[in-house]
């Protein structure tokens, strides 16, 4: 019999008074809390603001490793796809009613989500107000780090930094990047999150680098790389503790994309360089199981390393505009969520989504509500 204080799992209810009169309350009367557990840990994540509003005893159990450890167990995770996006102009001419989600309450760029286990879509309610344009977005467990971007109102780069607890849905200040930069690489490698290359408010490409340590809330400088590098994409490399620079250009050479890249060795707190890549923007990078995709024109490739180069493993996106894709990996490595503009005259400006199914190399074509049909600038997931 599991005991009903549910020891081993760190979740006992909670205790009213102090020292030796404390007095064990359940989580659910006449239930052992670890079963109390089991329970609230299939409650799906769109209710977890509710139910954390329940009590304090529930408010702490969702907040332990227990909790995510069941809902594991349970086949409960949801993988949720944060969307950097624009609003939709044509949202609102869209029929239907105008509610918190609705086109009048759309932003002109802030930060959406789906939902890819339920497709469901929704806002991120309690992110900042003003969110920068063009910002960027990268995840570390279940930490979602908005980065730098434009000042909507002066338009300049800025360092700004906001951060969203998934599991919890609270928002907290940052500590600013070392450097203002917007258009620039970002992405999780080894926990923690790295930021490379872009440009300054006076359109000068950049070749700083620095990685943000989302626990201890710190910025540490990096070694600059070899070469300035603006519109870079960012990805972790095959190891998954490296990060990756991908392509960019010059300040000299707008618009000039490179075909190389350069990968940041941790071990020797330097940079090395990588040939033979896909250059943006007409390509779309992502990791998926310890590989390099990359999403173009023609198929999904995946890099076999220097000697083998690139390997088809995939079609591309059906009626996907080329230019316009945005990655990311869910599921563990199962799923490949793909944004970007619908192509040929039906599409209308409109934006969609495109799942990729890893295992039977297949596309499923998802048209997201008008409000959420923007461009997307910058994709990170989180499994909760």
């Amino acid at each position: 019999m599991r005991s009903p204080r549910g020891g081993g799992g760190g979740v006992g209810g909670f205790y009213r008074g102090a020292g030796a009169g404390q007095e064990h309350v359940d989580l659910i009367p006449s239930i052992p809390d670890d079963v109390a557990v089991d329970c609230l840990a299939r409650v799906p994540h769109a209710s977890h603001r509710a139910m954390r509003r329940v009590c304090r005893g529930w408010r702490s159990a969702a907040a332990t490793p227990a909790f995510a450890s069941a809902r594991a167990q349970a086949g409960a995770n949801e993988d949720l796809v944060y969307l950097m996006q624009f609003g939709n102009p044509s949202a609102a001419d869209a029929d239907g009613p105008k509610d918190d989600d609705g086109p009048a309450n759309t932003p002109a760029y802030g930060v959406a989500v789906y939902n890819v286990t339920t497709g469901q879509w929704r806002r991120e309610r309690g992110a900042p107000p003003v969110v920068p344009v063009f910002a960027q977005c990268a995840a570390v467990g279940t930490r979602l780090a908005v980065l730098g971007g434009w000042d909507p109102r002066t338009f300049e780069p800025v360092a700004d930094v906001h951060v969203l607890d998934a599991a919890t849905g609270r928002w907290r200040r940052g500590a600013p990047m070392r450097s203002a930069r917007s258009f620039f690489a970002c992405a999780e490698a080894g926990g923690r999150i790295y930021v490379a290359g872009g440009h300054d408010k006076h359109k000068n490409a950049l070749k700083t680098a620095e990685a943000y340590d989302p626990e201890a809330d710190a910025w540490d400088p990096l070694p600059d790389m070899s070469e300035e590098r603006d519109e870079c994409d960012g990805m972790a490399t095959v190891a998954g503790d490296r990060f990756l620079a991908v392509s960019g250009y010059r300040t000299a050479r707008q618009g000039g994309f490179e075909r190389d890249a350069e990968w940041f060795d941790p071990a020797a707190g330097a940079w090395r360089r990588l040939e033979r890549v896909r250059a943006p923007p007409s390509a779309a990078h992502v990791v998926v199981k310890g590989r390099v995709w990359c999403i173009e024109g023609n198929a999904v490739m995946e890099w076999m390393g220097m000697r083998r180069g690139w390997r088809e493993v995939g079609p591309y996106p059906p009626g996907l505009k080329a230019g316009t894709a945005r990655a990311v990996c869910v599921g563990g490595g199962d799923k490949v969520v793909v944004t970007g503009a619908l192509d040929g005259e039906g599409g209308g400006g409109r934006h969609a989504v495109w799942v990729f199914d890893v295992k039977t190399k297949s596309w499923t074509v998802v048209r997201p509500p008008p409000e959420f049909a923007g461009f997307v600038f910058s994709v990170a997931s989180v499994r909760i």
